[in-house]
């Protein structure tokens, strides 16, 4: 007489994925994932969108009361529940099964939708480098390269490239990945050292930008860009300068939040970490003070460096009259700033013709911090400036393999608690990659790929934003709660001190929530309509798969209170 196999909890027994990533790896999911387009246009153009603001400031006040408990939180709520899904998982046990379904589908929608915007953005830096390598080797065929590039045909050949390239290399497995990963993300730090070593080496010298844009363009270019940009603005009654301002601070506080986005990656790939307390530490608690420093430091030596020497600001007629009339500050005049306004108020034309140039190519990009690093250079170190450009250029496109990661291992967890279609959960035998949530993450993403042609590129920071905070919100609760009401958890965490009988879980809890609250709201102003408009379909749309699936579960008797008490096997 055979015997029947008993039915399982979960779709199997064993979720298939094998623990490959260590801490070094883990640590590179989230700077891959963090650091990218943010903050290096931030560095750049910040203030030229909030004239008072003070950026490094800005990141400062983000990264203490946002980036910091979230990543704490997530870290020691992973340490307990090292499974792939990330907050999806402690969210659903420790909180409400509805409330992680739909938190973890916010934060999908989000990365879903950024891998494809990312795609298409990438193109724009990648641009931007070869630009910057063609005026400072004064070769005329990268320079064509870069204009092709920019080119609405150049953007959807090379963004479906990228997206579909690193696709593909996710159904090889968390090792290949993870070496993409490792070998991107070591690149992009040697891109960010250099624009350290650069701005600071250089740009802080005595005249040193001054001497770098007139070396660069010829003598008197960059006195021709400052005298033209108060020239105009001085007739127009309105400079985009001014005296440092709290509200125009907190005002970039939503591009700085955008910038820290992803802190909390490597949870999501909990169940292939191989050693998940110290890989979660090193990866997002320790990696945020990293990428904090780094962000506060960038834009700090970047305006520093590009602040107008006083004895340029002297030779323009009217301009420190202007300056005392406004209460600005001789040290808030900007050359990134009176940069940005020339080119949109003249257009690069005018501007090309201004500093003397045969035409538009040839003019460093406005907002790209390469644009401010490469004249910088002393001549006969082109070397520099073409692999500073190059390194740099690679930031924003090793964000894509980080981005895809996490929203494959979301989909997979909602499959695996079949809470999604069950093919979802299926993992190749021979690479260990879940390749059907693989796939539908890259249809998705080559759909949204197509954001930027209808001009919807403004979503990235955003719609995203709001999206990411609405989980992290929920994630950080959970965590405040979980001693209370999931005991059993709570004894694994690797911290179970209190401050006078309050577990410190949830006090870290509670200010996670509260920032997480603070800022969504501050972001949630500058958002248009339409962007919340699609937020609540977003979150309508998760709601209603969650209750499909609880009736289709409730239907075929799967034991739907058991699920969410226990953790899913590894």
């Amino acid at each position: 007489m055979g015997t029947e196999e008993a039915p399982t909890l979960f779709v199997r027994r064993a979720s298939g994925l094998v623990r490959t990533v260590g801490p070094f790896t883990a640590f590179m999911i989230v700077f891959s994932h963090v650091v990218g387009g943010g903050i290096h246009k931030m560095a750049v153009i910040g203030i030229y969108t909030a004239p008072g603001a003070d950026i490094p400031l800005a990141f400062l006040i983000t990264g203490i009361l946002l980036a910091l408990p979230t990543a704490l939180i997530y870290t020691l709520m992973g340490a307990m529940m090292p499974r792939t899904g990330g907050d999806y998982i402690f969210i659903s046990r420790g909180l409400n099964p509805a409330m992680g379904f739909i938190a973890s589908w916010a934060f999908w929608v989000k990365e879903a939708v950024s891998y494809g915007l990312l795609s298409w953005m990438s193109v724009d830096f990648f641009a931007g480098a070869i630009t910057a390598a063609g005026i400072a080797l004064h070769n005329n065929s990268l320079l064509g390269m870069a204009k092709w590039m920019v080119t609405l045909q150049g953007h959807l050949v090379l963004g479906f490239a990228f997206a579909f390239i690193f696709g593909i290399i996710a159904y090889l497995g968390m090792r290949v990945y993870g070496w993409v990963i490792n070998i991107l993300g070591v690149i992009a730090v040697i891109g960010c050292l250099t624009n350290l070593i650069i701005l600071g080496a250089w740009g802080l010298a005595p005249m040193g930008a001054v001497k770098g844009w007139d070396s660069l363009y010829g003598p008197g270019a960059y006195e021709k860009i400052v005298n033209k940009a108060f020239e105009i603005g001085m007739a127009k009654g309105k400079l985009p300068l001014a005296p440092f301002s709290i509200a125009d601070t907190m005002s970039t506080t939503s591009g700085a939040v955008f910038a820290y986005l992803g802190i909390t990656a490597a949870v999501y790939v909990g169940g292939e970490l191989k050693t998940p307390v110290k890989s979660l530490f090193v990866a997002q608690t320790l990696g945020t003070v990293i990428i904090m420093l780094y962000y506060v430091g960038l834009p700090l030596i970047a305006y520093s460096a590009y602040v107008v020497p006083q004895e340029v600001l002297a030779k323009i007629p009217g301009a420190m009259d202007y300056l005392a009339k406004n209460n600005i500050p001789a040290n808030r005049v900007y050359f990134t700033v009176l940069y940005n306004y020339l080119m949109s108020t003249l257009g690069a034309k005018e501007v090309a013709k201004l500093i003397g140039v045969p035409d538009a190519s040839y003019l460093l990009p406005p907002s790209a911090v390469t644009s401010f690093t490469i004249p910088l250079v002393p001549r006969g170190l082109e070397w520099l400036q073409v692999i500073n450009g190059t390194f740099v250029g690679i930031v924003l496109l090793k964000d894509l393999p980080a981005f895809f990661l996490v929203a494959t291992r979301i989909v997979f967890a909602w499959a695996f608690d079949r809470f999604f279609p069950e093919m979802f959960a299926a993992v190749d035998s021979r690479f260990h990659s879940p390749y059907w949530a693989i796939t539908l993450t890259l249809i998705f993403g080559l759909i949204f790929l197509l954001l930027p042609y209808f001009g919807s590129d403004w979503a990235v920071a955003g719609v995203s934003s709001n999206l990411a905070m609405f989980t992290g919100m929920l994630g950080c609760l959970a965590g405040a709660v979980l001693p209370y009401t999931r005991r059993d958890l709570y004894e694994k965490s690797p911290i179970t001190w209190s401050i006078a009988g309050v577990p410190v879980l949830t006090i870290i809890g509670i200010w996670g929530w509260a920032a997480n609250f603070l800022f969504f709201l501050i972001s949630a102003t500058q958002v248009q309509v339409i962007g919340m408009l699609l937020i609540s379909i977003f979150l309508g749309v998760g709601s209603a798969v969650y209750v499909a699936f609880l009736a289709y579960n409730e239907k075929r008797g799967v034991d739907i209170r058991t699920i969410y008490t226990e953790l899913p096997p590894a």
